[in-house]
């Protein structure tokens, strides 16, 4: 009984969405759908609080992983800020994408800022050189 009328209320009042969720959700779509990178690279430079702006960064590095031409692209933005740049460079080490990103920056890639991003990922072997 106690779980149907859980359901029911749930059904009734709807689920919430904190500003995490909402920033996650925000982030997906925007990353889904967007027309060019400018658009991308203002959208992770607004400040969205604590919070919801570690969850933006996280879900564009995730992302990232699945699309890295498009992300080094993005990184590679004129517009794009060195805080932002080390802000997703930290993200890429604190939610465990070093691996992958020290693939995908292999010292083949080259790019605007593809040396302040390889030198922020943390166990890459050729930061050791």
């Amino acid at each position: 009984m106690r779980t149907l009328t859980f359901i029911i209320l749930l059904l009734l009042t709807g689920c919430e969405c904190d500003s995490i969720c909402v920033a996650s959700k925000e982030t997906k779509n925007l990353l889904k759908n967007y027309s060019n990178q400018t658009e991308v690279v203002s959208y992770l430079q607004t400040y969205n609080g604590e919070g919801p702006g570690s969850e933006k960064f996280a879900v564009f590095v995730a992302w990232g992983v699945e699309h890295p031409e498009e992300f080094i692209s993005i990184m590679n933005h004129q517009n794009i800020t060195e805080q932002t740049l080390d802000l997703i460079s930290y993200t890429i080490s604190d939610i465990g994408y070093s691996k992958e990103y020290c693939e995908i920056y292999e010292p083949s890639v080259n790019g605007r800022n593809v040396a302040t991003i390889r030198k922020a990922i943390l166990g890459c072997k050729y930061n050791a050189l």
